[in-house]
């Protein structure tokens, strides 16, 4: 195998990791959004921000990427708090948010 190849091999790789992580925050976006709307919170920037990304075992015990993101969200319109949603491959394995005043 050629140099070449083995660097489009790891530029494929790096590609679809991006792709794959693109889609997968676009999920928890959606998914941080309704929970806070389910929780009587506003969702602040209508955004997810990446934390950390690591290699996990699923249920069925294969090895995926768990990627946590943050988000802000208010319940009185005047502190911010902050939630966190960790996603396991692209299913939602836990959502928090912080303690936080209710209106």
């Amino acid at each position: 195998m050629s140099d070449s190849t083995v660097v489009l091999f790891i530029l494929a790789g790096i590609a679809w990791i991006w792709w794959n992580g693109r889609g997968v925050a676009e999920h928890a976006n959606r998914v941080a959004d309704q929970y806070c709307q389910s929780m009587g919170v506003s969702f602040l920037n209508d955004t997810v921000s990446w934390r950390k990304t690591r290699l996990k075992r699923g249920a069925s015990g294969s090895m995926q990427l768990e990627r946590t993101y943050f988000f802000e969200f208010a319940s009185d319109m005047q502190q911010r708090y902050r939630g966190e949603i960790v996603m396991l491959g692209n299913r939602v394995k836990s959502i928090q948010l912080e303690p936080h005043r209710y209106h």
